[in-house]
């Protein structure tokens, strides 16, 4: 029978793999680990978080460095399978160090951040200070735009070391720049990094130096390693964990149906984001899909009268012989804010009925409405779901260069005219990146596909 909580006792590292390799089926939230003698816990840290990414990467393990904390473990596994936890043996251990200082992202805190900070309180008397990356210091990050507020993360990274048993202060800074309160605090005695940061730990010695201040021991901790091919990346992180979640469901549905017997879906995106691919490959797994861009470009030899409104707002230059010259009137408002508010305002009302009309009287049971404009418009209340399909910016002022020959300048001015892929994510349901080659965008849009079949059934 599987339990939320267990606890795994360890005494033999060659035993390990086989241990959680059976115990990881058994626990479904979280597994507390604790080292017995003959093991060092300090020297057995990096390989049990190691062991635990390949054996049960996606629970929630956690190696136990005091006995202090009571936990609400359902299930002791151990050797002889039948101890109590207040039974376990716990060494002794001196700490080196009044005060420590580390950083990072901690964004989907996961076995390496684990290691890092274990580490680091672990050598602390008195408190661990941890400058957690915020701002712009997270814009280069491989998909930023997923990472989780600075709160959350702060939060996490608090209760792990407090749940893990350790009675050291916990002080979490949001910093904006690589130094934050390394370089401030003249108590501090030790930086704990990884190999790939130590050329940090030493500029946190210089700026020190030069501020008067006592440098710090760098102590070096071994990265958890993981492999991912899409990322180009060989040590386990949180580039990889935010990759994980495309295609995923981040946000549950809204509960009430709009349009009785049809689950409705948006789906958006940034110019040059691939949303339109998405679109067609959603086409050819036999969902219904209404573009609305060319539909409002139907509606403008369809409709007079919005033909005449967007005539009597933008002016006659954008009209000839009753038709909307499409080519400037697209000009004009991209890479124009207020511009392109005043055309969306005319027409997407006019388009949201006409989407409505159409899903009315359509015979299927998903219908995807692709538009790029779909936040703007206010859409998301009228939707059971909204998907998102975004690119980092430079790569959509990349596309818009190659695609549409636009000059680097104006690329920015039409990217920036529209809301920004935070804003949209925020309000999403489900997110892809189609920042890779398409097999890759479509794995996504398959595993979404897959896991929304789940949640209609279970409707």
């Amino acid at each position: 029978m599987s339990v939320d909580v267990g606890l795994l006792v360890v005494r033999s590292l060659a035993r390990l793999p086989t241990q959680l390799t059976s115990v990881a089926p058994l626990v479904k939230k979280r597994l507390y680990v604790h080292v017995e003698p003959p093991l060092d816990l300090d020297s057995s840290l990096g390989k049990i978080y190691l062991e635990a990414t390949k054996a049960c990467g996606k629970l929630d393990v956690r190696v136990l460095l005091d006995s202090k904390a009571k936990r609400p473990v359902q299930r002791v596994f151990s050797e002889q399978d039948a101890e109590q936890e207040e039974g376990l043996q716990w060494l002794p251990h001196q700490k080196a160090y009044d005060a420590v200082v580390l950083g990072g992202t901690f964004d989907q805190l996961h076995n390496g951040h684990k290691v890092l900070l274990s580490s680091a309180v672990r050598k602390a008397n008195k408190y661990v200070t941890c400058g957690i990356t915020d701002g712009v210091m997270i814009q280069k990050k491989k998909l930023f735009e997923l990472i989780q507020p600075y709160e959350l993360r702060a939060k996490a990274v608090k209760e792990f070391i407090r749940d893990v048993g350790v009675d050291v202060e916990c002080r979490a800074e949001a910093i904006t720049d690589p130094f934050g309160p390394s370089i401030v605090d003249p108590d501090l005695q030790c930086i704990v990094v990884s190999e790939e940061t130590r050329s940090g730990g030493e500029a946190v010695n210089r700026k020190r130096e030069e501020r008067g201040l006592s440098t710090l021991d760098i102590e070096v901790i071994t990265l958890v390693e993981g492999k991912d091919e899409v990322l180009e990346e060989s040590k386990l992180s949180s580039s990889t964990r935010r990759r994980e979640l495309l295609g995923t469901l981040l946000r549950e549905p809204r509960e009430q149906r709009n349009v009785e017997g049809v689950y409705l879906i948006g789906l958006t995106g940034g110019i040059a984001s691939g949303k339109s691919n998405i679109g067609k490959f959603l086409a050819t797994l036999n969902y219904e899909v209404i573009d609305c861009d060319k539909l409002a470009h139907g509606l403008y030899e369809s409709r007079p009268d919005l033909v005449a409104k967007i005539e009597e707002v933008f002016g006659k230059l954008f009209v000839k012989d009753g038709t909307v010259d499409r080519t400037r009137l697209s000009a004009h408002v991209f890479g124009n804010r207020e511009e392109l508010d005043k055309l969306s305002n005319l027409v997407w009302p006019v388009v949201k009925s006409e989407v409505l009309r159409i899903v009315a009287a359509s015979q299927s049971k998903v219908v995807f409405v692709e538009a790029a404009a779909l936040i703007e418009a206010g859409w998301q209340n009228t939707l059971d779901e909204v998907w998102t399909v975004f690119v980092p910016k430079d790569e959509m002022i990349k596309r818009l260069k190659d695609r549409n020959g636009l000059s680097e300048e104006q690329a920015i001015a039409r990217i920036e005219s529209q809301i920004s892929n935070q804003s949209r994510i925020a309000e999403s349901n489900v997110v892809f990146c189609s920042l890779w080659t398409y097999e890759e965008t479509q794995a996504q849009v398959k595993l979404a596909c897959g896991e929304l079949k789940k949640r209609i059934e279970r409707r």
